[in-house]
């Protein structure tokens, strides 16, 4: 073959290969075609688990003629074998298939269900089975006028605020949102705060200063802040009492019978057994600029296949609940919620915090005891992560005879947002 044919001839593969990329059998879903359609990712093993899966959504309309953009979305998966629950949040820019139209942002299926008339959850649901395997068994949705109005009528929530936010806000929810000068820039700094339905709100839909996987967290925050104030006010065993009201706010296929066999689980479930879990850059997902010029996510299968699978298993199996890390934290940082804001950041890890009612005097640098003495399978590393303490201000002294594994002692230098932060050197 002369020199020029085989040159035409490695050519004619390169077209070839970067003309069809994504057809029915690609799996690597690094999408460079709207109109491809990837195919389905294998559904999701239970591993004989008897587990049910509730999707959580939040839509960005309050007109109830018009679906909009599902902007919240968390699956909540029940294991009713264990006696566990999972969060998992899926990204609003998530860029999958949908099926029966196109490759789009997931948070558009819902709207498009509800215009062809497929239905809303039907198609959202399809959607998330066809693209990450996990079939959903139930739903419940409700807009931003329906979720203020559910926030204040249980009379607030306590949130841990842990990375400072800064974003526009209404200076009076009332105000005409289409008017410049009713916004101006709020900051809501690091601390403990009792919410009432606007500030929720916006602490759920901030992403200014943030990122929508830090908006899954937040979400998954108020999940768990709304389940305990449900708790503290005795609501789970009133449930059939206050279900008709909870259908004139909330648009949902669950029966009361459903919710009734958790309620025994809802009222025994300790907070260390509610693991939670979501989609991380350049893990799960990877930032891409979509034909349409939009920024969105697109599906690392590998990755999401595993951490689904960790969601599956019982938070024992594979947290660190399964070693009853106890740590006592002592405040002497000079600001009286950073103990309350460490405890809960150490409670999302697995861990079993305790305040101490000590009042030390105020020292600079953050210090932490290790009373087991452990290196291996200890949970030293993730407290020195989650707290961001550097190993020079680790003191390893092991006391067979302790009460508590760990004692953190914060200071002034304590920084609560660690969250895909570097550790110190």
């Amino acid at each position: 073959m002369k020199r020029s044919v085989r040159l035409l001839f490695l050519l004619l593969i390169l077209l070839l290969a970067t003309t069809f990329p994504l057809r029915a059998q690609d799996t690597s879903l690094t999408i460079t075609d709207p109109d491809s359609m990837p195919a389905p990712m294998p559904m999701l093993d239970n591993a004989g688990y008897d587990i049910e899966n509730f999707l959580l959504l939040g839509s960005d309309t309050t007109n109830p003629v018009n679906a909009g953009r599902t902007d919240v979305m968390v699956i909540v998966s029940v294991n009713r074998t264990a006696g566990t629950v999972s969060m998992l949040s899926i990204p609003r820019d998530l860029y999958v298939y949908i099926p029966g139209h196109r490759v789009y942002r997931i948070n558009s299926a819902y709207g498009y269900g509800e215009h062809d008339g497929t239905g809303g959850f039907q198609l959202l649901s399809d959607t998330i089975r066809y693209n990450l395997g996990i079939h959903i068994d139930h739903y419940a949705r409700v807009d931003f006028s329906d979720f203020k109005n559910i926030v204040d009528a249980l009379g607030g929530v306590e949130i841990s605020v842990d990375c400072a936010i800064q974003d526009w806000r209404l200076k009076q929810p009332d105000l005409d949102q289409s008017v410049a000068d009713n916004w101006q820039m709020f900051t809501l700094p690091v601390g403990v705060y009792q919410m009432d339905g606007d500030l929720a709100l916006w602490y759920a839909r901030s992403r200014r200063t943030s990122s929508d996987f830090d908006r899954g967290r937040r979400h998954q925050a108020l999940l768990r802040a709304l389940l305990g104030r449900i708790r503290s006010l005795n609501l789970v065993s009133q449930l059939s009492d206050i279900w008709p009201q909870v259908l004139e706010t909330v648009q949902t296929d669950i029966q009361l019978s459903d919710i009734a066999n958790l309620v025994p689980l809802a009222l025994s479930l300790d907070p260390s057994k509610i693991a939670s879990y979501t989609f991380r850059p350049n893990v799960e997902t990877k930032s891409w600029l979509s034909p349409e010029g939009s920024d969105v996510l697109i599906p690392q299968r590998p990755a999401i296949q595993a951490l689904e699978q960790q969601m599956i298993e019982p938070p024992t199996e594979h947290q660190l609940v399964r070693e009853n890390s106890r740590v006592e934290i002592v405040n002497a940082a000079g600001n009286q919620s950073l103990g309350q804001v460490a405890s809960d950041r150490l409670a999302w890890e697995g861990f079993v915090p305790q305040i101490s009612t000590e009042t030390p005097a105020y020292q600079a640098q953050t210090t932490l005891y290790d009373f087991t003495g452990q290196s291996k399978g200890s949970s030293l590393a993730t407290l020195e992560s989650a707290l961001r303490v550097s190993s020079g201000n680790v003191v390893v002294t092991p006391d067979p005879n302790r009460s508590v594994d760990f004692r953190v002692v914060l200071g002034g230098s304590y920084s609560s947002c660690t969250y895909n932060v570097a550790l110190p050197k």
